[in-house]
C-alpha cells in the first residue's frame, strides 16, 4: 500500500506556478500571503470540535469538517498552521474548503496556545512540538475509527516543520510508532523552516527587520491568559523587548519550552536533522525566493520517501497567481486527488 502511494507521490505532476505579472518577487508574494479570500464553496458539511488532551491538563482544539455523503474510504486530512496562524487562517480555510469539495474530511488543528486552544494552555507551541502533532493524529484516528481509512496531512511553514519532524522521529524511533501511523500518508509540507538556525541567521539581515517585528508583535499579542499569569513569563516581559526573532527565541521560546538556549532549541527542533528518517510518502514544496527560509536548506534532501519541489518564485507561502488565486490551493487539491484517486473519483476537485 505505502509503495503504491509513494509511487503516486513520485509521479505527481506538480501544477505550474505562474505568478501575477505585477506581483513578482519573494517579498511582495510573502507580504500578500496574509490576504483573505472568499473560499471555494464546499457544499454541506457537518462541523464538530474535538478536544485533544495534552499533559498536565492542557489541551488543543481540533476543528472537524465532514462533507455531506462522506465515508471513511474518502479519507481525512489534518491541517497544521504556521507560527502566527490558527484554524481560521485564510489558507487553512481555503484548504479545508477545497478538500471538502472533493469529498475529503478535514481536521484543522489549533496548535498549543493558538486560536481556540489558547484558553486551555499555559505553554506555547514551537517548531519542535512533534508530540502535539502525534496527539492530533491519534485523535483523528479515534474519531475515524476505521483502520482502512487513510489520513493525510498538510503543514504550512512552522506547521510543516512540525509535521516533518514528527514523521522523522517516528521513523528513527524517537517516538514509538502508534497504531494510527499505519494509516498516515501522504504528507505535504509547504515552506517549512526545516533548518531553524539557518533561518535565524537569515533573519538577522537588516532588510528583514520588518518580518522580525511582525512575528514578535503577533507572538506577544497571542500569549494566552494562562501563559500571561505565569510568574516566569511576567519576569520575561520586564526584560528589554526583543528586536529580532532570535532574541525572542533566546528570551522567551527556549526557556518556556525547556531548552538551555535558542541554539539548543534550533538544533533539536529542526526537521532537517531527521528528514532522511521519514518513511511516509512525503512532498516538500518551497520557493527559491522565499525571504524567510533560505532555499539552500533544501539541498540534497530528496529520498525514496521524500520528494522536494522548488518553484522559481512564490515567496514564503505567497504563490499568488495571474488570476489572483493561490497556487498552493491547487497544489493541495491536486496532490490528494493524485494520491487518493479512489477518494475523489467523480468529484469536482475545484
Amino acid at each position: 500500500m505505502k509503495e503504491r502511494l509513494a509511487a503516486r507521490v513520485g509521479a505527481f505532476a506538480v501544477p505550474e506556478f505562474v505568478p501575477h505579472r505585477w506581483l513578482r518577487g519573494g517579498h511582495l508574494q510573502t507580504l500578500l500571503s496574509t490576504r483573505r479570500e472568499k473560499p471555494i464553496a464546499a457544499g454541506e458539511s457537518v462541523y464538530q470540535r474535538h478536544r485533544v488532551a495534552l499533559p498536565e491538563g492542557e489541551a488543543m482544539i481540533m476543528h472537524d469538517d465532514r462533507p455531506g455523503g462522506w465515508t471513511p474510504a474518502a479519507g481525512s486530512v489534518l491541517l497544521l498552521h504556521g507560527i502566527c496562524g490558527c484554524h481560521s487562517a485564510s489558507y487553512m480555510l481555503r484548504f479545508h474548503h477545497r478538500l471538502n469539495a472533493m469529498g475529503i474530511r478535514t481536521f484543522r488543528l489549533d496548535m498549543r496556545g493558538c486560536g481556540d486552544s489558547a484558553e486551555f494552555c499555559r505553554t506555547i507551541t514551537h517548531a519542535g512540538r512533534s508530540e502535539d502533532v502525534l496527539a492530533a493524529m491519534q485523535c483523528v484516528g479515534e474519531v475515524v475509527d476505521d483502520r482502512s481509512s487513510p489520513i493525510g496531512a498538510v503543514g504550512v511553514s512552522l506547521g510543516g516543520n512540525q509535521l516533518l519532524l514528527t514523521a522523522g522521529r517516528i521513523g528513527n524511533g524517537t517516538h514509538a510508532r502508534p497504531e494510527v501511523w499505519d494509516r498516515v500518508g501522504p504528507i505535504l509540507a509547504i515552506a517549512p523552516p526545516l533548518d531553524l538556525q539557518r533561518c535565524s541567521d537569515a533573519l538577522q539581515a537588516f532588510r528583514l527587520r520588518f518580518y522580525n517585528w511582525y512575528f514578535i508583535k503577533h507572538l506577544f499579542h497571542r500569549a494566552s491568559p494562562l501563559l500571561r499569569s505565569r510568574e516566569d513569563y511576567q519576569a520575561m516581559l520586564r526584560l528589554p523587548r526583543p528586536k529580532t526573532l532570535r532574541q525572542f527565541d533566546r528570551a522567551i521560546t527556549a526557556p518556556l519550552a525547556g531548552f538551555e538556549s535558542e541554539r539548543e532549541y534550533y538544533g533539536e527542533s529542526s526537521a532537517i536533522s531527521v528528514i532522511h528518517d521519514i518513511a511516509v510518502p512525503t512532498m516538500v514544496v518551497t520557493s527559491a525566493d522565499d525571504p524567510l527560509v533560505p532555499v539552500d536548506s533544501f539541498e540534497g534532501l530528496g529520498s525514496d520517501s521524500v520528494r522536494v519541489h522548488i518553484t522559481p518564485s512564490g515567496g514564503h507561502h505567497g504563490f499568488l497567481q495571474r488570476d489572483r488565486t493561490s497556487w498552493s490551493d491547487d497544489l493541495v487539491s491536486e496532490f490528494f486527488a493524485g494520491a487518493w484517486p479512489w477518494a475523489v473519483k467523480n468529484r469536482d476537485v475545484g
